[in-house]
């Protein structure tokens, strides 16, 4: 099951680097972080001379940056070879599988080790882990 294969993608990245910040995953794998105020694109990859490069919209909130972060680092550990991606809509009716890996991805490392209280709903969970309720069924329900 393609879950199973992003858990474990993600648990050998955290474990490997013993952290699940994205900032610091980039930093620690060599990764540079930029920002620039795009109209439409969240975020982006760029290789150029083989240093790899993440560009976030600077005007993004500083949570929503770390999501984006995680999802491009999402496609750079799926999909080695596939930079320059980048993430524009916020929803579209059609996702790419490798859209939807990434955002699995993304909320797998945003939440490692992080679960919903018993009583807690799914709006009190995405808000304590800083992740968009919409993006949070990935991970609780595996899909939107």
């Amino acid at each position: 099951m393609k879950r199973d294969y992003i858990n474990q993608a993600v648990q050998y990245l955290v474990g490997e680097q013993e952290t699940n910040d994205p900032y610091r995953l980039a930093r620690q794998m060599g990764i540079e972080v930029d920002e620039h105020p795009f109209e439409r694109i969240k975020g982006i990859i760029l290789d150029i001379a083989g240093q790899v490069t993440i560009i976030l919209n600077s005007n993004l909130p500083e949570r929503l940056k770390q999501v984006v972060l995680a999802h491009e680092l999402g496609h750079l550990v799926l999909s080695p070879g596939g930079h320059g991606y980048f993430w524009i809509a916020d929803h579209t009716l059609m996702e790419s599988k490798m859209e939807y890996e990434a955002h699995m991805f993304a909320v797998e490392l945003l939440t490692w080790g992080e679960g919903p209280e018993e009583d807690e709903t799914l709006e009190q969970f995405a808000a304590s882990v800083g992740v968009p309720v919409d993006m949070i069924r990935y991970r609780v329900f595996g899909q939107l």
